[in-house]
């Protein structure tokens, strides 16, 4: 997920709550001439008069520091997104307080003895509502059908459709590669229209104009290249794109009638219920989307339909979310709070947090910094562990060559990038939160092996490799004859590296780190910090207009493949455009091939290890940067508050506030 950080991203959303009824808390208010506005900027009708904010309601003020990217469970691929779509739309199973898969529109399951077959059974009666808590009409089996087949559409780009793959899915892997293909195709297209010799400058070792002709030609050679490949396994990329549509028309999830969902799977998943609690598995009325439109649908609050604990009231953008109880909502009695108000602060800093904290205003917020020393030890403080990996990815091979991209496609470059920096410094100067330096990519804490003595997926890397805390450490020293020898040989005088960032005071306290490191470190070399609003920010990556990307990744279900097949050929997160076949088959192995047969979980568990030194140790893709945990401060009041291990952060229909 997630978290696309991250995770990011994804990724770095922050909660602070306050619960309603204290007359002393300066309460932010809808006035009546609000209106309701999305994240493309219309404006729908006003729906404040439908709030009730009145001091005996149980409501949460909670802040987000990034906008919502999709209300569209098929295009959501940031934390931000799952953490709304969570708690407005309910799947097959929800993660309860224990961090296990609780029936939510599913009663109840079978299985087959080979583990091939889930059969659903939906609870009868749930019903729809729109914006108003109305019922629009139940919610089906035909309903998941419709959705998960939506991720297959090529003409929605779904960047999580690589999950109907990680499900196992029948015909799930297959659609994904062709749909890959038939996208990234189309992308290379438009940047081969939008290649401009303006966008280069003369260096001394080549003219704008040399650099352009160089990159057209590469563009040319891979456009000419994959349509080789359509045109010898399809006849050419219509045909393919027919091909894909009868894949997605046959992937195998299958409407038995109105309430009896049936799935068939490739190969057992072990994981398979903790993946129905993800939104890419939620469903959507096919019903409401052709009356309502793909122009309009989840555009704005009035344009979706909900079956979670809570509606999407008000959307305003950099303003405010306010989600308020479904009425509707079969279990609606075991839902205490009553609405969810989110004020949205982009880049709003600790301090600021931590004083609206001890103002009364909030009854939790992070620490950072100096308030981890200041105000760790309180009575109220707690301890907020967390699985979620920050990293910075490297332009591997996507858009128009530049001399910087060119230098980055050297894994001796990537490698001595890794090594130039302290990130000691950020974990404990800068965070001093119990956030770990991270030169490894699956987190600490996060998974185990029974075959292993039930040892950490970082101790088997210890184990096996010496990678218990990771690969190519820091060293400034070896970075910089690294560094200065690629430079002579690809005849690259300067490299000017843009690296994007997260809004907000300590990302740019990390980036301002990272830029004096490498600058100081790296001879002939200068970094710009890029700070974007959160969907540019994913526009701009997804498109290959980048040099490095700083991102953040936390797990969209309890296994090491949720950070590991972020990286294959195609991946819809491999925005670098990195390639390895090795690496890809290991992948395929563990996900849909030999290694998943249950006697062979300990050689799986080995392989994913060894996958994550090829990632780093060898190819250096990605420059992991820390392991976040947090600390924070916490009302003693609020209740089952859980920091989920993965998929949405929070589901708040489990919160309880004492009285």
């Amino acid at each position: 997920m997630k978290k696309l950080l991250a995770l990011l991203l994804v990724l770095t959303m922050t909660f602070s709550l306050a619960a309603c009824g204290n007359k002393d808390k300066d309460k932010t208010t809808p006035s009546d001439d609000d209106k309701t506005v999305t994240d493309n900027g219309d404006q729908d009708k006003d729906q404040d008069g439908d709030k009730d904010t009145s001091e005996d309601k149980k409501v949460l003020n909670l802040i987000s520091t990034s906008n919502i990217p999709s209300l569209i469970t098929w295009q959501a691929t940031d934390t931000v997104s799952f953490q709304v779509l969570g708690n407005v739309i309910s799947g097959l199973y929800v993660l309860g307080t224990d961090g296990t898969a609780k029936p939510e529109m599913a009663e109840s399951y079978d299985v087959s003895e080979d583990g091939l077959t889930y059969t659903f059974h939906l609870r009868k009666g749930v019903q729809w509502a729109d914006i108003n808590g109305e019922p629009y009409g139940e919610v089906t089996a035909n309903d998941f059908v419709f959705a998960w087949k939506k991720l297959l559409d090529p003409a929605e780009a779904c960047q999580y459709a690589n999950m109907l793959a990680t499900a196992s899915i029948k015909n799930g892997k297959e659609a994904f590669l062709l749909q890959n293909k038939i996208v990234n195709f189309e992308r290379e297209e438009k940047n081969l229209k939008a290649l401009k010799v303006d966008a280069y400058k003369d260096t001394e070792n080549a003219t704008a104009q040399e650099q352009f002709d160089e990159a057209k030609k590469e563009l040319e050679a891979k456009l000419a290249e994959e349509k080789k490949f359509f045109e010898e396994n399809y006849g050419s990329l219509d045909e393919a794109k027919a091909e894909l549509a009868e894949l997605a028309k046959n992937l195998a999830v299958t409407a038995e009638d109105d309430y009896t969902l049936k799935v068939e799977l490739s190969n057992p998943v072990p994981y398979f219920i903790d993946l129905m609690c993800f939104a890419s598995f939620f469903p959507a009325s096919e019903k409401y989307y052709n009356e309502t439109g793909k122009e309009k649908y989840g555009k704005s609050v009035d344009a979706l339909l909900y079956n979670g604990a809570f509606i999407f009231k008000e959307w305003k953008t950099s303003e405010r979310h306010y989600l308020e109880k479904n009425p509707i909502y079969w279990d609606v009695a075991n839902v205490e709070l009553d609405a969810l108000d989110f004020r949205v602060i982009e880049g709003i800093n600790n301090d600021t947090r931590v004083q609206m904290y001890l103002d009364g205003e909030l009854d939790t917020t992070t620490l950072s910094g100096e308030n981890v020393e200041r105000y760790g030890n309180r009575p109220d403080a707690v301890e907020l562990p967390e699985t979620v990996i920050f990293y910075a990815e490297v332009n591997v091979n996507n858009g128009a060559l530049t001399p910087t991209k060119k230098v980055l496609r050297d894994v001796r470059a990537r490698k001595a990038l890794n090594m130039a920096f302290d990130k000691t410094y950020i974990t404990d100067v800068i965070f001093k939160n119990g956030s770990l330096p991270a030169d490894f990519f699956v987190p600490k804490d996060f998974v185990s092996s029974k075959e292993h003595d039930g040892k950490d997926f970082r101790q088997v890397a210890e184990d096996l490799y010496g990678g218990g805390e990771g690969y190519n450490k820091y060293n400034p020293e070896k970075a910089k004859e690294i560094w200065t020898q690629v430079l002579d040989e690809l005849k690259v005088d300067k490299v000017n590296i843009e690296c994007i960032i997260f809004d907000g005071d300590e990302s740019k306290q990390v980036g301002t780190h990272i830029k004096d490191e490498i600058e100081k470190n790296l001879p002939n070399t200068t970094v710009e910090l890029l700070v974007l609003p959160f969907s540019e920010k994913l526009r701009r990556t997804t498109e290959g207009d980048f040099s490095m990307n700083w991102g953040g990744w936390g797990p969209d279900y309890p296994d090491p493949m949720t950070f590991m097949d972020m990286w294959i050929t195609g991946g819809e997160y491999n925005r670098g455009k990195y390639s390895n076949p090795t690496y890809d088959e290991g992948i395929d192995a563990c996900r849909s091939g030999e290694l998943t047969a249950p006697s062979k979980t300990k050689d799986r568990f080995e392989k994913l290890v060894e996958l994550e030194k090829i990632l780093l140790e060898d190819e250096q893709v990605i420059i992991p940067i820390y392991q976040r945990s947090g600390l924070g401060l916490r009302n003693p009041k609020i209740k089952d508050l859980v920091l989920q291990k993965f998929g949405a952060d929070y589901i708040y229909k489990w919160v309880k506030i004492a009285e």
